[in-house]
């Protein structure tokens, strides 16, 4: 997966949203995905304001017949819902709306992104659970990305869908935002079949070949030099090798940057303790 940032989204989705909006309940879009038997389609109205929208809701259906169709405005207050499209130089569109089998029992989830607006943050993936007892779908957990953003894939081919993407918590250490890199963060969906409960747990240190992949790719940007993109790449790639439980290489790498003159005093104690306080050490 080429890993992006928001700003990203967040351009693409000015973009769209760049036509005048004939009044305020004008429609402004929708999205329709469907797995099986199971289809949900995302639409909204323009709120003519900052580009947000208004009157969201979520349609799903199963076999033909529709199960729910409610408003979703208390999950996306005020918030950005970004059409469908093909970032510069990723092979597939980006979609908000995802209907996916995440924990391979059979029955597809319904998932969809809302971005809150301003410079950066945030993005938060909502989820939906169907409750046969009830024939309906539930909220369940949901998922904050901050800054970053994800992809759905079955990253071993258990037929489990994950949700691969980064940490953002590693935004702005010792850089600017925009030199910012983010280390891999695979979050798994499961429902409890006793309880019925749903969860979201971090499995990221289960996929060794995410990590090692993200890891090479920032080791070539760190040995490039670029003293405005080092700190960032840094931070994110000993993040990595810690989670591979190699964080001699890691803290190796950092003294070999601090004698290139490409980290500040302190980077090393610093990052330490983030990693420290984020669970990777």
């Amino acid at each position: 997966m080429k890993r992006i940032h928001l700003i990203t989204l967040l351009a693409m989705g000015a973009l769209l949203s760049a036509t005048p909006a004939a009044g305020a309940d004008s429609a402004a879009g929708s999205v329709t995905k469907s797995a099986g038997s199971v289809s949900a389609t995302l639409s909204w109205k323009k709120n003519g304001e900052f580009a947000a929208v208004s009157r969201p809701r979520l349609r799903v259906s199963r076999d033909g017949a529709v199960v729910i169709d409610v408003s979703v405005a208390s999950a996306c207050s005020m918030c950005h819902l970004i059409e469908d499209h093909t970032p510069d130089g990723d092979a597939s569109p980006h979609s908000i709306l995802h209907v996916a089998d995440l924990d391979a029992d059979g029955e597809p989830e319904v998932l969809f992104d809302v971005y809150s607006g301003g410079a950066h943050c945030c993005l938060t993936t909502r989820f939906f659970t169907y409750r046969p007892e009830s024939n309906t779908y539930k909220r369940a957990p949901s998922q904050g990305w901050g800054n970053a953003h994800y992809e759905v894939e079955d990253l071993d081919g258990d037929g489990r869908q994950e949700l691969n993407g980064a940490d953002d918590r590693f935004a702005g250490f010792y850089s600017a935002y925009a030199a910012s890199a983010f280390p891999p963060m695979i979050i798994r969906y499961a429902r409890g079949p006793a309880t019925g409960r749903s969860s979201l747990t971090n499995v990221t240190r289960r996929f060794p070949q995410v990590i090692r992949a993200e890891a090479a790719r920032l080791l070539k940007k760190i040995r490039a030099g670029n003293r405005y993109l080092v700190p960032g790449a840094l931070a994110a790639y000993v993040a990595g090798q810690y989670l591979l439980n190699r964080g001699s290489v890691g803290k190796a790498e950092m003294a070999r940057a601090r004698r290139r003159g490409l980290t500040a005093p302190g980077f090393q104690t610093d990052l330490l303790k983030l990693l420290r306080r984020t669970g990777y050490r």
